[in-house]
């Protein structure tokens, strides 16, 4: 663990990943890196970025070798080996390939289909999505794929018939003629969203600095610095809807 400090003691390795405008690679730019940027100013510590694929990023948050990395939905699983800080709030929407074939209404009409489905290897969704994803796994019917780019692929070639994506990665990767061919289908309950968060290696960071950083960020949410950096990248009603407003970590 770093020596104790109030956020830090050694530069602290960082992971991105690929999602949107949470972060491109061919930009180096994204909301996740600049929200990173401004805590490292405000903090006084030194970040060096990495871009990972996804499971490599928990595995390497648990043994210790990453110290902190962007946009996790909180598991009971990730809860274990790290501090889990909301900043970002979204929903997963459906897409299918807008053809004849594609006549589900409801989640239950496509999971009582023979269709098959595409997700993000290591990806969580709002707990209703999670829940269908594993009776369709027992079925032979889920596709995995390394990234959100990859899992547009797979749908826009047929390989799956439908795919879980939100607003802010699907508008970034799919230009408006692709969009033209696809069906964008609310489904997920009205009481279900998901909710990102900067998450902080166990291993790193004491509890007593996760509660500093934690209050970093929510003086970014309470000044507006996070509602700014939201409007760089997405329309006024969707950086709006993205801003987590949402009670602070209370367990540390």
């Amino acid at each position: 663990m770093l020596a104790q400090s109030r956020y830090c003691a050694a530069p602290l390795r960082v992971a991105l990943f690929e999602y949107g405008v949470l972060y491109r690679s061919d930009t180096g730019d994204g909301v996740d890196a600049r929200l990173v940027d401004e805590l490292s100013k405000r903090t006084g510590c030194t970040v060096e970025y990495v871009v990972l694929p996804r499971v490599r990023i928990w595995m390497e948050l648990e043994r210790g070798s990453l110290d902190m990395a962007t946009a996790a939905i909180p598991t009971p699983e990730r809860k274990r080996y790290g501090y889990l800080l909301p900043y970002f709030r979204t929903r997963n929407m459906a897409l299918t390939r807008d053809e004849p074939g594609a006549t589900w209404r409801t989640m239950a009409e496509f999971e009582q289909s023979p269709a098959k489905m595409g997700m993000v290897r290591s990806f969580r969704h709002e707990p209703a999505i999670d829940a269908m994803i594993e009776r369709l796994r027992g079925q032979g019917r889920v596709v995995e794929s390394v990234d959100a780019q990859d899992n547009l692929r797979l749908l826009r070639e047929g390989v799956v018939d439908l795919v879980f994506v939100q607003p802010v990665v699907y508008r970034s990767y799919l230009s408006d003629a692709q969009l033209a061919h696809v069906r964008i289908l609310d489904w997920v309950p009205k009481d279900q969203e998901s909710v990102g968060a900067l998450i902080l290696s166990r291993k790193s960071f004491a509890p007593q600095q996760a509660r500093h950083w934690d209050a970093a960020l929510a003086g970014l949410i309470s000044d507006g610095t996070m509602a700014r950096i939201y409007g760089a990248f997405l329309p006024p009603a969707q950086a709006k809807e993205a801003l987590y407003r949402g009670p602070r970590p209370a367990d540390f």
